[in-house]
């Protein structure tokens, strides 16, 4: 069933007593990725189905959504009519939003106005989380072919790249300082997730695991220097915990945040402020960044 345009649904915005963290609930079923951007956060959903149901999908039944500062979420419509199917990662650039969904690239404005779409018609490809490489060009990670492709920023032309890199179950990453770090997703009854280092951003980028032993990693983001990754079955030494950090010998932290959750889809910094986004709880949360210190 498509969403409408006009469907406004009220969320609840709780303050916890004795901690400096927001948590807002009733986002949309599945919830993949937020993005704040000033008084607002945008979010995308792939649909009602879960996972099992929508990645093999083609309807158009996945949403992106603007939460205001009123606890209100809205539904965007796309000005192309096309819909979104199971889109999985979004990410802002200028005055545009960017998006991935299964084989597309999507350029739109926060109101929904698509500047261009493009497919990139190769088998098995399932893209899943955007950055920004720089003010010209977009990286995008492919889960289905473990591989990176660059896009244009201004025309979506799409062209491989890191040829020589090759994580299977690629899913998000991040850059920082001139390198990518990254988790792949791994089989759903093993501790076989890591995370991925890669440096030399051109055609001869170079991969070494930082990490293993995870469960179902998702997402990552490096805060105040510290890698902090999210999933939904931890680590093979910290079952309980959905959130960690890794410290500059690679060893593995367990983080209280997201613990009382079934997994952190997304993880969004902007320096002062971490978002974690809980994909099968409709909920997110808004913590200072002060609390992901080394070692803390």
């Amino acid at each position: 069933m498509t969403k409408c345009l006009s469907a406004l649904l009220t969320l609840t915005i709780v303050q916890p007593v004795a901690a400096e963290e927001i948590l807002v609930s009733g986002l949309p079923p599945f919830t993949e990725a937020i993005l704040p951007i000033e008084a607002d956060v945008y979010a995308i959903s792939i649909g009602p189905g879960g996972p099992g149901e929508e990645f093999g999908s083609q309807a158009t039944n996945g949403g992106l959504y603007k939460l205001g500062p009123n606890g209100v979420h809205e539904s965007i419509t796309l000005s192309d009519g096309e819909g979104l199917r199971n889109p999985t990662g979004l990410v802002e650039l200028g005055e545009q939003i960017v998006l991935v969904d299964g084989n597309q690239v999507i350029s739109l404005s926060p109101e929904g106005d698509v500047n261009w779409r493009r497919s990139y018609d190769e088998e098995g490809v399932f893209f899943y989380d955007v950055e920004v490489l720089n003010d010209a060009t977009l990286l995008v990670s492919d889960f289905g072919r473990g591989g990176f492709v660059t896009v244009s920023a201004n025309t979506g032309e799409i062209r491989p790249a890191l040829k020589d890199v090759q994580i299977n179950g690629l899913a998000r990453f991040e850059i920082t300082d001139g390198q990518i770090y990254a988790v792949s997703w791994g089989a759903d009854d093993a501790w076989d997730s890591a995370v991925y280092r890669i440096s030399e951003l051109d055609e001869a980028g170079l991969s070494e695991k930082l990490a293993d032993g995870f469960g179902n990693l998702e997402s990552i983001e490096v805060v105040n220097g510290t890698v902090v990754v999210g999933g939904y079955r931890g680590h093979q030494a910290h079952q309980a915990f959905k959130l960690m950090q890794l410290d500059t010998e690679g060893g593995v932290h367990s983080l209280g945040a997201g613990s009382d959750t079934r997994g952190v889809s997304d993880i969004y910094s902007d320096g002062h402020s971490v978002w974690l986004n809980f994909f099968y709880d409709g909920a997110y949360t808004k913590i200072p960044a002060k609390h992901f210190l080394a070692g803390s």
